[in-house]
């Protein structure tokens, strides 16, 4: 089994190798576990928005799963949501439209307002 110091070298070859700049994440590897934090952008925009796919993202996790001694994978990352069924879900921007999201999560308040006596 690779130490972590192996399996974040090679987990750093993944990264770039699916044309994901380097510098925008920072990549940790505690007890053969990979940490991935900060914001997925490509390199290289070859047609493909700059901020990665859904399908390129699949790809990247697949990969990283791969790497002999790897535990497993978490993903704290600003532009994107890794959900637990493996999917991706982009954060801030409906998909596809390029404009930002309605947030699901929004508060209310309304005050109670008495109704005049007859």
């Amino acid at each position: 089994m690779l130490d972590d110091k192996s399996i974040l070298n090679r987990a750093r070859r993944v990264v770039t190798s699916n044309w994901f700049d380097l510098p925008r994440l920072r990549i940790r590897v505690t007890r053969g576990q990979i940490h991935l934090q900060g914001r997925f952008f490509k390199s290289v925009s070859a047609g493909d928005d700059q901020e990665g796919s859904e399908s390129g993202l699949r790809k990247l996790d697949t990969e990283l799963r791969g790497i002999a001694g790897c535990r497993g994978v978490t993903y704290e990352i600003e532009n994107w949501i890794h959900e637990q069924s493996g999917g991706w879900r982009r954060r801030g921007k409906k998909q596809g439209t390029g404009k930002p999201a309605v947030e699901r999560e929004q508060t209310v308040e309304i005050e109670d307002v008495e109704e005049p006596d007859e």
